[in-house]
């Protein structure tokens, strides 16, 4: 049979795009239409033709793709959930927009009985944060993928009049845009203007939460205090050309086998047929525990490119919400609560400041970091809990991982892991290097890490001065 392209052989771009769209079709049905009456189901919803026919066009304008029952259903049973979940807490406003696009590639798509002139209003706030507040990623100061809007055009006119200034010094920006942030929490409670940031919803109903909306909010992540209960720094090596069997029809299906493929490379490049060692994994993970609202978060700590030397990237993921992570914590943000707590002199903070060959990782620098690691272990284990340092000996995991990481600074296309690891390390030990308790604590530090990766708070982001309202649906 020929191949048959669908959804699932898309950029995750242009998918993340078709289902936020859909999202805004069904919030525009349910809400404006009043089209939820009929729906009991997703099957139900699918049968809908007033509704469906418009996703699958979705499908077909954005993705160039036929809507494809195995593939796509499960986006049909995200849109039934989330609007669910939607219309039970805020009801159906009297919203006369409902729009995501921001225009990325020249060609916003309209929805059906939408306005057709001027920007939308992604595009429109995108570009004024650009403008007044040298914001260029909008995400950083609100996730929020889609707009649900009354009145846009007036809400426009009041936003600049009240946040423009002839003048900006770095001052008059954190006013106004703390001003920014207080009309769109307005607008938001009085359901004239909400952004909803959207992840996509398996196994169980989905969840809606008000974020940075109102001063309860507030107050109530302002005390909540976090715990970090685990460290994984994995310092042993693997071998490239072994690999799990995954081939159900295979007689060693699960164990562990020669990849042939690896093995081939080795050999072309005059490495030998059982491959060469490389640090076990590429990254580091944080284990940050929430009791109070009984959530545990892991913040993946790696390299942002995955074949070259790079700096860190910081990406939180909430426990059994592991399809959607929480989005990345803003590396300038990140620096700047390092240096608010003192430690951000212990932490070089680009790629090119630490070893990148064996040469250039000599003794006085080995030695260092075996201290680095000796530390991490010594203050986990004053925290309560034993740094996983992979497949080493915890009493020689300082020597041992050393050794490899030089080693492999000397594998062609495996420098740059090693480059990365040891960043990692000096990250650990930075923030490890903070009091066990009191104020200023390693665990208020995982506290302000997580609140700023999800983007929460009145203070943080651009100029100390908070992040934008927004719902969640998870």
């Amino acid at each position: 049979m020929p191949f048959v392209k669908t959804s699932k052989q898309l950029s995750p771009a242009t998918l993340t795009r078709m289902q936020e769209l859909g999202s805004a079709w069904v919030f525009k049905r349910a809400i404006q239409d009043n089209a939820a009456t009929k729906w009991e189901s997703w099957e139900s919803l699918k049968s809908d033709s007033d509704t469906f026919d418009e996703i699958d066009n979705i499908w077909y304008k954005i993705g160039g793709v036929y809507w494809n029952d195995s593939a796509d259903d499960e986006w049909l049973e995200s849109f039934y959930k989330q609007q669910e979940a939607l219309l039970q807490k805020i009801g159906q406003p009297n919203f006369t927009e409902f729009t995501r696009d921001g225009g990325q590639d020249g060609s916003p798509y309209i929805l059906p009985d939408s306005k057709t002139s001027g920007k939308p209003f992604m595009q429109w706030i995108e570009e004024y944060l650009q403008t007044e507040f040298k914001i260029g990623n909008k995400d950083n100061w609100n996730p929020a993928d889609i707009w649900l809007i009354q009145d846009e055009e007036k809400w426009k006119t009041l936003i600049e009049n009240a946040t423009k200034a002839p003048r900006r010094t770095k001052g008059s920006m954190k006013a106004q845009l703390s001003q920014l942030n207080q009309i769109f929490r307005i607008l938001f409670r009085n359901r004239q203007l909400m952004g909803i940031s959207l992840k996509k919803v398996g196994g169980g109903p989905a969840k809606y939460v008000e974020v940075n909306v109102t001063q309860e909010y507030f107050k109530k992540i302002e005390s909540a205090q976090m715990k970090l209960t685990g460290v994984r720094c994995y310092l042993g090596t693997k071998r490239i050309n072994i690999k799990k069997d995954t081939n159900k029809k295979s007689d060693t299906f699960g164990q562990m086998i020669v990849d042939k493929k690896a093995e081939a490379r080795s050999i072309r490049k005059n490495l030998g047929t059982t491959g060469y060692p490389t640090i076990e994994t590429q990254d580091t993970v944080l284990t940050i525990e929430d009791k109070d609202n009984d959530v545990t978060y892991t913040v993946q700590i790696k390299n942002t490119s995955t074949d070259r030397m790079d700096n860190l990237k910081f990406e939180p993921t909430e426990k059994g919400k592991s399809t959607a992570r929480m989005g990345k914590a803003t590396r300038a943000f990140v620096f700047d609560i390092m240096k608010a707590y003192g430690i951000l002199t212990q932490f070089p903070q680009v790629h090119q400041n630490y070893p990148k060959t064996k040469t250039a990782f000599n003794r006085t620098k080995m030695n260092a970091v075996e201290k680095q690691i000796k530390n991490i272990q010594t203050k986990c284990k004053s925290l309560g809990f034993t740094a996983d340092m992979g497949d080493v000996s915890p009493s020689l995991a300082s020597v041992i991982g050393v050794i490899n990481i030089k080693e492999t600074m000397d594998r062609k296309g495996e420098a740059w892991t090693a480059n990365s690891k040891l960043q990692q390390i000096s990250f650990l030990n930075a923030i490890l290097s903070l009091p066990k308790t009191g104020e200023g604590s390693v665990n208020d530090f995982c506290t302000d890490l997580i609140y700023l990766a999800a983007k929460q708070g009145r203070k943080g982001g651009f100029f100390n001065a908070g992040y934008g309202p927004f719902g969640k649906i998870y």
